[in-house]
């Protein structure tokens, strides 16, 4: 349901963003952005053209050349590493590359987000079986997340995003690697977390996910945002 908050209500507000990489890489072109609680974006575009940099530079992986981004109304730029540190627990990430610890289990992987939040082991055990219920990977809970396949590796990677509903939930490229049944199963994870509040920005390629749905479509061509349709 589309909804209209008040300015207060942005969690994401980039405005005339630039990046650029050395000696003269021009990976976004000042671009403005905002996104409200509980939207679900998608953003698209061709490798290169700028939606992993975009998402590093709401993780504070990367600083913006020029231009001001906001998440939950502290300009990031402003910010000590301390402060990104404690940004960064509210900012569940899937990212591309999975970015899992290969010799600790699925469920210490996945386990480890909420620990950092002081969840009770309880709530940690009860929360990890229901992710990977839903995603169809309980039997591989005590595996070492190094010894799964790519498919594997990134539901536990979304697991992982999902794991603390954050107020902010990124992935990029999410259904990448995954078959038909889980891709629905991830969808079905993420509207859920979106109905629940949870703002969630999607870098993909994959039009099946987005094709005839409400929700907003991005375009990135040449390091610049265009809005779509996506019936």
């Amino acid at each position: 349901m589309t909804t209209h908050p008040s300015e207060n209500d942005k969690i994401v507000d980039i405005v005339k963003v630039t990046k650029i990489y050395p000696p003269d890489v021009m990976a976004l072109r000042d671009i403005s952005l905002t996104a409200r609680r509980g939207e679900l974006i998608f953003l698209t575009g061709a490798s290169g053209a700028g939606k992993t940099t975009l998402l590093k530079l709401l993780t504070c992986l990367e600083r913006p050349t020029k231009g001001v981004i906001e998440i939950g109304g502290n300009d990031i730029n402003t910010l000590t590493s301390k402060a990104v540190q404690k940004l960064r627990q509210r900012i569940g990430v899937a990212y591309q590359d999975f970015r899992l610890l290969p010799k600790q289990t699925v469920f210490q992987n996945i386990a480890m987000a909420m620990e950092v939040r002081f969840k009770s082991p309880k709530e940690i055990k009860q929360r990890v079986d229901e992710l990977l219920e839903m995603l169809a990977i309980t039997d591989k809970r005590n595996n070492p997340s190094g010894k799964l396949s790519r498919g594997e590796q990134q539901r536990v990677a979304i697991a992982r995003a999902a794991a603390n509903a954050p107020p902010l939930i990124l992935a990029d490229e999410p259904t990448g690697n995954l078959d038909d049944e889980s891709t629905a199963r991830v969808m079905s994870l993420f509207s859920q977390l979106n109905s629940q509040g949870s703002t969630i920005i999607i870098a993909t390629h994959d039009a099946s996910i987005y094709k005839n749905t409400h929700h907003r479509l991005l375009h990135l061509q040449h390091g610049q945002i265009t809005e779509k349709d996506t019936v």
